[in-house]
């Protein structure tokens, strides 16, 4: 397949500048979320501030939603349609503010676009308002870790630097306080960016880490959901940076087409590559010296899913004007990001991991990796080893147990990677209820791999615990969405955490 010659967005400008109401009087934000640092909420607050009518609706009640509700009670010009979204609405607005839960396949969503109307989000309100350099991330992998990696890194640069976007805070919440020579971190998804292709913006340092198969239920295809990733670059300008992974076949595809100047990541050294690995080091650009950075066994997250993502955040960094000893040091300090294979304990020599946003069987692959290679490497494969221990015949020599809470809410993907991957490692699997359950737990049964089902995350948690020993990993790495038994992932990340803490 080819990703040559995409369709372009059509651009419509916003021109909502700084309390202007000459253009817009009436501001819809279709979806307020629950989030209190959401783009739904932040842009309510954003345009009431500045005088505009504002209609906030969510097929959310009040009781779900109650304290941002609460939070915009204090503006007299902000109004709620909440438990439903109607049609007029749309044509009493000027402009419509469109959460990323307001997917193009909605029925809602269709009939926004064809006011013509301008669909905008926070995002866009800021790339349009603020006067300071922004760095943009996307990808469907690493995006949040190679998001925060460029923060620590500018901050141990001595760089002032904010963080935004699809980790929960909008950068509307900064837009007043943030200064021309401040630095924006924003992490964006592809809904994020679809509004920006609408309204013409992109970035100024754009990061892209890679594409994976996600959201096919709201794509028409690979290329399509691509193609909403590909806006963070789309409409750049000359004296812009494009930094894709030249190891992805389709990201890769679409430096030809990028307006600035560049500079990719790659494994290995090659055109158009600022960050490499060569010889056991982590190699880059740095004001035009080919420099050896650190050691790649000295990086301070695991897994060669974070090789890439180490070097992805190099360049960003850089870019943005890191320092060499900025950049340095955090690669070999940085301790992650909340709920992406975060380590939150260890008790009784098990270790608790907790990577709720797996919600992926790549991600889910990622994790797998990470830590059945660190239960290889542990104290009890040498015990093992020296007295001739081989587990359960077929698998790997040695290796400690890992205790996978995995399963959730089908997204329309292939679990037989997946699967694959699991087979042959040392796992004692539990799968939890939820409309992706007949689906993976029949890739098990072909590859005739144990698992057991359950009803909520405490129940498998406690048959982990059951028969988790020292040196074991209880991992939560779902590779499914969180509907159904949980508010969404960080919800149930919360509650993973919560029964950790119970140990």
């Amino acid at each position: 397949m080819t990703y040559r010659n995409r369709r372009r967005t059509s651009h419509v400008a916003s021109s909502l500048g700084r309390g202007t109401r000459d253009v817009a009087t009436k501001v819809l934000v279709l979806g307020l979320g629950s989030y209190p640092g959401g783009t739904g909420v932040q842009s309510a607050i954003y345009f009431a501030k500045r005088g505009f009518d504002v209609l906030v609706t969510d097929l959310k009640t009040a009781e779900q939603i109650g304290e941002n509700v609460k939070t915009l009670k204090r503006y007299k010009n902000v109004e709620f349609r909440l438990g439903e979204n109607k049609v007029e609405d749309l044509e009493w607005a000027d402009v419509i503010v469109r959460n990323p839960d307001i997917k193009k396949i909605l029925p809602i969503y269709k009939a926004a676009a064809k006011t013509g109307k301008p669909l905008i989000n926070d995002i866009t309100i800021f790339l349009e308002q603020a006067t300071c350099p922004t760095v943009g991330i996307t990808g469907t992998r690493g995006k949040s870790t190679t998001t925060s990696w460029i923060h620590d890194m500018l901050a141990k640069s001595g760089k002032k630097s904010y963080l935004g976007g699809n980790i929960t805070v909008s950068p509307l919440t900064f837009i007043e306080k943030i200064k021309k020579d401040d630095i924006a971190v924003i992490e964006l998804s592809s809904w994020l960016l679809e509004p920006c292709g609408d309204a013409g913006r992109s970035p100024h340092i754009a990061v892209w880490t890679n594409v994976m198969s996600d959201h096919l239920n709201a794509y028409d295809g690979v290329e399509d959901y691509a193609e909403a990733k590909a806006q963070i670059m789309r409409h750049q300008k000359a004296t812009d940076v494009f930094i894709p992974n030249l190891d992805d076949e389709i990201v890769s595809a679409y430096a030809s087409e990028a307006a600035g100047t560049v500079k990719g990541f790659a494994l290995k050294k090659m055109r158009n590559a600022w960050a490499w690995t060569q010889d056991g080091w982590l190699a880059a650009k740095v004001r035009g010296r080919e420099t050896e950075i650190v050691k790649l066994s000295e990086l301070s997250l695991r897994g060669p899913h974070n090789v890439m993502n180490a070097l992805a955040a190099t360049v960003g960094a850089l870019e943005a004007g890191a320092t060499l000893e900025g950049v340095r040091k955090s690669l070999k300090t940085f301790g992650g990001v909340p709920y992406r294979q975060q380590i939150v304990a260890v008790k009784k020599g098990i270790t608790f991991v907790n990577d709720t946003t797996a919600t992926t069987p790549d991600a889910a692959i990622a994790a797998l990796r990470a830590f059945a290679v660190e239960t290889a490497n542990s104290k009890q494969q040498t015990a093992r080893l020296k007295a001739g221990n081989q587990r359960r015949g077929t698998l790997d020599v040695g290796r400690c147990t890992i205790h996978w809470i995995c399963g959730g809410a089908h997204k329309g993907l292939d679990y037989t990677p997946l699967v694959q991957e699991a087979r042959g490692k040392d796992l004692d699997i539990h799968v939890l209820a939820g409309t992706a359950y007949d689906k993976l737990t029949a890739e098990f049964d072909k590859k005739k791999i144990r698992y057991a089902k359950a009803e909520t995350l405490k129940q498998a948690f406690d048959a982990c615990i059951k028969t988790a020993k020292a040196d074991d990993v209880v991992l939560l790495s779902p590779a499914c969405a969180s509907f159904g038994l949980f508010k969404n992932e960080f919800d149930r990340g919360d509650q993973f955490n919560a029964l950790v803490k119970k140990v």
